[in-house]
């Protein structure tokens, strides 16, 4: 009897281990993860007035972008992000719900992938003024 319990037991704790996987729709690649907006440009020259800390997140089609400012404050916006061929595109299409004052953020972004490696990636826009944005990023551990 105990070692039908034990097996039982092992049994459903492989199925929950299994079970439990953090890549939601299967693995969406190198873009999987947070990441750390290390650096913004406006026509190459940095942006220095950027108050707080930045972040990029993916998971399947899901895109977060949140900023830690202050003594742990935070806002965040979701919207829905998709690549193809060198290209990003990330909209949020909730307006309500778009929080973010990030400089080039808008609530729809065509960005091409300038630089991409497994720790950095580069994402380069022209906002809505003509300036060409870069977004500087390091993958977080």
């Amino acid at each position: 009897m105990k070692k039908a319990t034990l097996h039982i037991f092992l049994l459903v704790f492989a199925v929950i281990s299994l079970a439990s996987c953090t890549r939601n729709h299967g693995d969406i690649g190198p873009w999987f993860g947070t990441w750390y907006v290390e650096q913004i440009t406006a026509d190459g020259t940095r942006v220095h007035d950027v108050e707080g800390n930045y972040f990029f997140q993916f998971q399947s089609k899901v895109f977060r972008v949140s900023r830690v400012y202050g003594l742990n404050q935070m806002e965040e916006s979701f919207g829905t992000w998709q690549e193809n061929d060198g290209k990003m595109t990330i909209s949020f299409p909730d307006p309500s719900a778009f929080y973010i004052h990030m400089p080039g953020l808008e609530e729809h972004n065509d960005f091409s992938v300038t630089t991409t490696s497994s720790s950095q990636m580069t994402l380069t826009k022209t906002d809505a003024a003509g300036t060409v944005m870069a977004y500087h990023l390091k993958k977080q551990p």
